[in-house]
């Protein structure tokens, strides 16, 4: 890997750490102080990610403008992903709901950059 894409991957991976953040405490709020399922509140938490997400690897990883709907469609897909990891490492190998979302986000992140900069935004 080129040191400019070694250096491109880590800002990536910093949005991604940035978003994670942000995701571990929309959910840790909805979960524990408003009482809902730690599945419905990582999914609100996924949909306010996908937002922040696109905005930064525009402005801050990339330096383009990527493909909006297409961005949608990649992040659904590795959320969808992520949900279910979350979901098997949760109810059915009963881990803490906050670790397994930082385990598989740490899994799915080199999918996520590899599909972002191969078709959202390519040069």
């Amino acid at each position: 890997m080129q040191i400019d894409e070694f250096y491109r991957y880590f800002k990536f991976i910093v949005g991604g750490g940035i978003s994670l953040l942000i995701a571990l405490g929309i959910t840790y709020a909805l979960t524990e102080i408003i009482g809902l399922w730690h599945m419905l509140s990582f999914g609100i938490a996924l949909l306010i990610e996908i937002i922040f997400l696109f905005f930064y690897h525009s402005v801050v990883t990339f330096k383009k403008r990527g493909k909006f709907w297409l961005f949608m469609s990649v992040i659904l897909f590795i959320s969808n992903l992520n949900w279910i990891l979350v979901y098997i490492t949760t109810v059915f190998w009963q881990w803490n709901y906050l670790a397994s979302i930082v385990l598989v986000a740490l899994m799915v992140s080199v999918l996520n950059y590899l599909i972002n900069k191969t078709l959202v935004f390519r040069k």
